[in-house]
């Protein structure tokens, strides 16, 4: 069985729009080795005619072949099918629609996007469908168009919670009259759902019904032609009954685990933290969605937009990556280059090139992971006051985890910024009394997060780090417990820098290791060997 990916790269169609653009992101990509391990093309965003998708899958199926020769998976997103929005269907060709659009609650048609059940729609999302798995593509990633809602102008995003879900045409208005035994309008049947809460969620069901046929039709289609490739879904990261069941209906057509790529926002260095705490959110939405075993793959979205040179570094884009594999993420998907705005040695040298250099630890990091948990206390917390307690060094759990007990709310509202080193060490010294002995606990000043890894028995496979303050920080010592047997030495691991091996203290049953330093805003992580 193929190795999953760890760190995947997300292309536009541009990318792939002629042979000479492909060459400039696949040389920026070889000339970085490491820097990805799979490759997503792009099936667009609009509706061409399919006489260009065919000539797309030629060009991707070159370009895939590029990649294999050099080890690296191709992968595919299916980039829109509904469509996002009217504005950004219009950036691309739309000369393929010949069916209506989207139509939302108060009547207004979006033109650039689908109806979901025009027939004529549904036969162009198999025949396209038919093209690309005949690429054989590792997986197939469906973008987060596939929603019943938010496809601007016609259903706002703000307008959601108020109901506005669903395509109104008069079609779909057929559709729910024949499985109703009904006679709406569009006009009385949203006069009657507005007090009608059982109507309302009928009309929610019909909805996802609508939505889940798209899916469907992907899935039957890749599962016949290219049944090795790992279907999949971009999704956003809140908790959605649609995504939901968008992605149980991929895995039950398929008869295969499936793919999550949860993500939105924070694409830009002007907030660092806000990318962390996307991370987090990431991995409670995972915990949320009850963390089924029929989802093997958890990526992240780590993006910027539009993607100039000004909109994010490397740096940025590692800690991110870095702090969603601590949390719970098993991959990164990076969105971080578009042909046509930068120069390709630009992005290959501010961009690609660092992450190549970080890639061994992140790799590492992730193998490391592999049939373990994060451990440390939980909370049922919004994600932002506990990100701000866990720079106290205390073990958080945003997600999946083993737990030592839950905080309370009264600790969670201590602030490291006015407190000393000594109060949180004395608040780090009570958590772990209460909880009868952590892993790992943080025995010099630190600012920032701590999150062991332990096996199922117990033992301590790693411990991660991530500093969150401006400046380096260090030495830092870390009392260590569930060593497995045997365990002489530990390796610290940090992003951009070379391995560094580091001597165990034993003391009495007390095991201690001290970091030198972490670089700023950067992290790593200590495993452990056998050798001294």
């Amino acid at each position: 069985m193929t190795k999953q990916p760890v760190l995947q790269f997300r292309l536009r169609s541009p990318d792939t729009s002629s042979d000479e653009q492909w060459q400039q992101t696949f040389q920026m990509i070889v000339e970085n080795p490491g820097c990805c391990d799979e490759v997503w093309f792009s099936t667009g965003i609009a509706v061409p005619p399919l006489e260009w998708h065919r000539a797309n899958a030629e060009r991707i199926a070159r370009g895939a072949e590029q990649l294999r020769n050099k080890g690296i998976a191709s992968g595919l997103q299916i980039q829109a099918t509904i469509g996002h929005s009217d504005s950004l269907s219009a950036l691309e060709c739309m000369d393929g629609k010949t069916w209506g659009g989207w139509t939302g609650r108060g009547g207004l048609e979006c033109v650039n996007c689908n109806c979901p059940r025009q027939p004529a729609f549904l036969d162009y999302i198999r025949k396209m469908s038919e093209y690309y798995a005949a690429i054989h593509p590792s997986s197939v990633w469906i973008d987060d168009d596939l929603r019943i809602a938010a496809h601007s102008p016609a259903s706002p995003r703000a307008k959601e919670k108020e109901g506005w879900i669903g395509c109104w045409c008069d079609t779909c208005i057929a559709a729910f009259n024949a499985e109703t035994k009904a006679s709406w309008t569009r006009e009385t049947l949203d006069q009657a759902m507005a007090p009608d809460s059982a109507l309302f969620h009928q009309w929610k069901a019909f909805s996802e019904r609508s939505v889940l046929a798209i899916a469907k039709t992907i899935a039957e289609v890749f599962t016949k032609v290219s049944p090795e490739s790992l279907l999949a879904l971009q999704n956003g990261y809140c908790v959605c009954d649609t995504f939901t069941l968008v992605l149980k209906a991929l895995h039950e057509v398929s008869g295969r685990p499936v793919g999550s790529r949860p993500g939105g926002g924070a694409y830009y260095d002007t907030d660092p933290n806000s990318q962390i705490i996307k991370s987090l959110r990431e991995a409670r939405f995972r915990k949320d969605m009850g963390d089924p075993q029929w989802i093997s793959v958890w990526t992240p979205e780590i993006e910027s937009y539009p993607r100039n040179y000004g909109s994010r570094s490397a740096q940025s884009i590692l800690v991110e990556a870095f702090s969603a594999l601590m949390t719970g993420m098993t991959a990164c998907s990076m969105l971080v280059t578009h042909t046509g705005h930068e120069p390709a040695e630009l992005y290959s040298r501010t961009i690609l090139k660092p992450i190549a250099d970080a890639a061994p630890v992140l790799k590492g990091y992730a193998a490391s992971c592999e049939g373990t948990l994060p451990a440390g206390f939980s909370s049922s917390l919004p994600v932002d006051p506990l990100y701000a307690f866990a720079h106290t060094g205390v073990p958080v759990l945003f997600g999946i985890g083993k737990s030592y007990g839950e905080l309370r709310e009264e600790e969670v509202q201590r602030d490291h910024c006015l407190a000393t080193s000594s109060e949180v060490q004395k608040w780090r010294e009570e958590l772990d009394a209460r909880a009868g002995g952590t892993v790992a606990v943080l025995e010099s000043p630190f600012v920032g997060l701590m999150l062991p890894r332990v096996t199922e028995d117990g033992n301590l496979k790693t411990v991660a780090l991530l500093n969150l303050r401006i400046d380096s920080q260090g030495p830092i010592v870390l009392r260590l417990r569930g060593l497995p047997a045997g365990t002489r030495q530990a390796v610290w691991h940090e992003l951009r820098r070379k391995p560094l091996p580091l001597p165990i203290r034993f003391e009495t049953e007390r095991a201690y290791v001290t970091i030198p330093e972490i670089g700023v805003w950067n992290g790593g992580y200590l495993d452990f060997t056998t050798q001294a």
